[in-house]
């Protein structure tokens, strides 16, 4: 059975408290972001980093490409939290939030506190484990 077919069983307080999580830690990565990046205006929730100013020497340029790149990952991996939580919270919105993509069980709650962005059973549910062991 699909997610997506499925409604979750959770309690509507835990899933306030997850929803809760899940907000504060997207105003953290946002503000994160638009420390070192402007957001894209073409692009809900995609920012482009800036690009560094030091100076007009070689020594200077160097540091400025550096430090650019270095942004440019951090930028890629905040992006991908911020759309695994804006899934989240979709999730929690059309009432499918903690159901297992694999194999549409309950996710533990105790995972989803630790991740709350979670999308499948922890190994120790069992399906991932199947999973696992249907590829050797």
């Amino acid at each position: 059975m699909k997610s997506a077919e499925k409604k979750t069983t959770l309690s509507p307080a835990f899933i306030k408290e997850m929803k809760e999580k899940l907000l504060s830690r997207k105003e953290k990565l946002e503000k994160q972001l638009l420390s070192f990046a402007k957001p894209d205006p073409k692009q809900k929730d995609n920012f482009n980093s800036n690009f560094p100013e030091f100076g007009d020497k070689e020594d200077e340029n160097a540091a400025e490409v550096a430090v650019f790149e270095g942004n440019l990952s951090m930028e890629e991996n905040l992006e991908q939290s911020m759309e695994m939580i804006n899934r989240a919270i979709q999730k929690i919105e059309k009432g499918t939030y903690g159901i297992c993509e694999k194999c549409g069980s309950i996710i533990n709650e105790e995972r989803l506190k630790i991740m709350p962005t979670a999308t499948k059973c922890a190994p120790s549910q069992g399906c991932i484990i199947k999973e696992s062991n249907s590829l050797k």
